[in-house]
């Protein structure tokens, strides 16, 4: 028998992993509805209604699914998924399973709350699984990857029946057929993804470096032997997933890789080149990292449309890297990445940076101010702050430093979505560190950097003029955002006049 599945995505109108988990679903003969709750907001994020909790209501009761499934990525949102939670136990009796990064790393969470199932790792297999023991009354008690309780004790079963050829498991709907999407106190029906203009793909899973405010380093630990940490999809399969979300997708102007780091296995670039320009022709973002910049790669990606490259730093003090942060790479390795993407002849350079957390002091600050007015330009910057994270190994290092109580830490990891928020873009400072952030932040722009770099040997006394400058630079930033979306659009066009 075939089960109804309702899928629900939380902020996020593409959501990757739920369009993974409907084909799957799709494949295997079950029909899916699928709830796009809520859009994305990194400024203000907007807390669920009651109104938009009594919208997803009707849309339960209306479809009447065997089961329901809730994309739990991160924990930044977990009061709105712990509102729709109440919601679903309270109305209606359809067992509810949690996946996602943050359901993996915590399963008991959610089991302790009255969730039926979680399912741990890549759920394309046992979502299926479940969904035909449960409709067909079947056992489910051995299907990997699933936890639920039992006897009033959670059950946490093996990782396993993982896929290292991650082509076998399809490529994600791109146009949902029985999608709908709820924000602001109102339904739309349709697949909100439509009218992209940019289409979010992944080429690969995992990721090979050990960042400790990241928790892919503790997902690659949970898979079982034999399954590489990075899997790499074919480009047959790539290429297939960007041919039809062309299809579905008419207004698309440029294509993001998700990717961790970009894929550089022996012959996959020159691969995807070809088949990139015959196919594909847009042009495309990528995330990098310090050592994985190859020259002979971007040269060859910027001639099929590579116009940006995104590449974290975090951090230009050693210590704060490598003690810390747990990244390995030199101050020159970082100069030298910053020298060959611009040399490489990439249009848009974006470089992050997390400043102005409890690790860090003054001189390190100072250190990142230096690294990058080394730094090859033109370049943006992207300055932002330290949001702690549950399954990250920076959680612990903060506790055992003294910095927070766990107590104290707990309180943060579970923070209202607008309190995490407000911590990542966080400018909480001294005034000597609000002005050296604000100096390096205009070091983005070639006309106030002479300016900023006058006042290097003593910011306080020219705080006033440095402030002035500061808010000049965000003004440009503006202009530049739309100088910068611009030209990429305009870049589609002339990658098709070239082809």
């Amino acid at each position: 028998m075939k089960a109804n599945v309702i899928l629900v995505a939380f902020y996020n109108k593409k959501a990757l992993g739920v369009r993974y988990l409907e084909g799957a679903l799709l494949r295997s003969g079950h029909d899916v509805r699928v709830v796009y709750f809520k859009d994305f907001n990194s400024l203000h994020p907007r807390h669920t209604t009651t109104a938009e909790l009594n919208l997803l209501k009707d849309e339960v009761t209306k479809y009447r699914p065997d089961m329901i499934g809730l994309s739990v990525m991160s924990s930044m949102y977990m009061d709105t998924i712990n509102a729709v939670i109440n919601t679903l136990r309270s109305n209606f009796t359809v067992p509810i399973v949690c996946g996602g990064a943050f359901a993996t790393m915590f399963p008991e969470y959610f089991l302790d709350r009255g969730v039926n199932f979680v399912i741990r790792s890549d759920g394309e297999n046992a979502i299926c699984r479940l969904a035909e023991a449960l409709v067909n009354g079947d056992g489910y008690e051995e299907i990997a990857n699933l936890c639920f309780m039992k006897n009033g004790k959670p059950v946490v079963n093996e990782i396993g029946g993982l896929l290292n050829d991650i082509d076998d498991y399809g490529i994600p709907v791109i146009n949902s057929a029985n999608a709908c999407f709820i924000d602001q106190d109102i339904i739309k029906y349709g697949d909100p993804q439509i009218n992209t203009r940019s289409y979010e793909v992944i080429a690969s899973r995992g990721c090979p470096f050990t960042c400790s405010y990241c928790c892919c380093n503790n997902l690659r630990k949970l898979l079982p032997r034999g399954i590489k940490g990075v899997r790499t999809r074919s480009v047959d399969s790539v290429i297939e997933e960007l041919i039809e979300a062309k299809k579905q997708c008419k207004k698309i102007a440029f294509v993001h890789f998700y990717d961790e780091t970009f894929p550089n296995l022996p012959g996959w670039v020159d691969k995807f080149v070809i088949e990139y320009k015959k196919h594909i022709n847009l042009p495309f973002t990528i995330w990098t990292h310090p050592k994985m910049v190859d020259p002979e790669v971007l040269k060859k990606l910027v001639k099929i449309g590579l116009a940006e490259v995104i590449m974290g730093i975090q951090s230009g003090s050693e210590h704060i890297r490598k003690d810390i942060f747990h990244r390995y790479e030199t101050q020159q390795d970082i100069l030298d990445a910053t020298r060959i993407i611009r040399e490489s002849g990439v249009f848009w350079c974006s470089y992050d940076f997390m400043l102005q957390h409890p690790f860090e002091t003054i001189d390190d600050l100072k250190e990142s101010y230096w690294l990058a007015k080394k730094m090859t330009g033109p370049y943006e910057l992207q300055l932002h702050g330290l949001n702690f994270l549950p399954g990250t190994d920076i959680v612990q290092m903060a506790i055992d430093a003294g910095i927070y109580t766990k107590e104290e830490m707990d309180a943060i990891l579970f923070a209202p979505m607008d309190e995490q928020f407000d911590t990542y873009w966080q400018r909480a400072a001294t005034r000597e560190s609000d002005l050296w952030y604000k100096m390096l932040y205009c070091l983005q722009y070639k006309s106030i950097r002479k300016s900023v770099e006058a006042f290097e040997v003593n910011p306080i006394a020219y705080g006033k003029k440095i402030d002035s400058l500061y808010a000049l630079a965000q003004k440009y930033s503006k202009i530049r955002y739309v100088y910068k979306k611009s030209r990429v659009v305009l870049k589609k066009y002339e990658l098709r006049f070239l082809r």
